[in-house]
């Protein structure tokens, strides 16, 4: 009988540094580009720092999963995929964990939707990816 386990995840990498920078509440980032035509990882953790704020009541950051064909992206609010992380009400710096963000073996991006109810900071943002599969032995 075959048993499915995790596969060794890939190494973290980061994949945009400044498209979150002072992102106005319910605006959307620019585009963060992935290839995942090679690798053809089925899912990644992705994780979100933020810069120090203070979220309102409330407050969420969204990631979209985008398509894209030739070099046009799908309306980002359509997207692939969609998931929602509530953020803490305290002042300080924020890390967000997205665990299991499905992918798909094409070109693709992500995009981030600022929900925390007030401007995110002006430095210290960061978007990371690390890929990983499931083992079949």
């Amino acid at each position: 009988m075959a048993i499915a386990r995790w596969g060794t995840p890939n190494t973290e990498s980061q994949i945009d540094s400044g498209v979150l920078n002072s992102l106005a509440n319910g605006s959307t980032s620019a585009r963060m580009g992935y290839d995942n035509s090679s690798s053809r990882d089925l899912y990644a953790r992705i994780v979100v720092e933020l810069g120090s704020l203070t979220p309102t009541t409330g407050g969420s950051i969204t990631l979209r999963v985008l398509n894209r064909r030739g070099s046009n992206d799908e309306d980002v609010t359509a997207g692939l995929d969609s998931y929602t992380m509530p953020l803490t009400t305290n002042a300080g710096a924020k890390r967000v964990i997205f665990p299991m963000v499905t992918l798909y073996p094409f070109v693709m991006g992500f995009v981030i939707q600022n929900n925390a109810g007030v401007v995110l900071a002006a430095s210290g943002n960061g978007v990371y990816i690390q890929g990983f599969d499931e083992e079949v032995s």
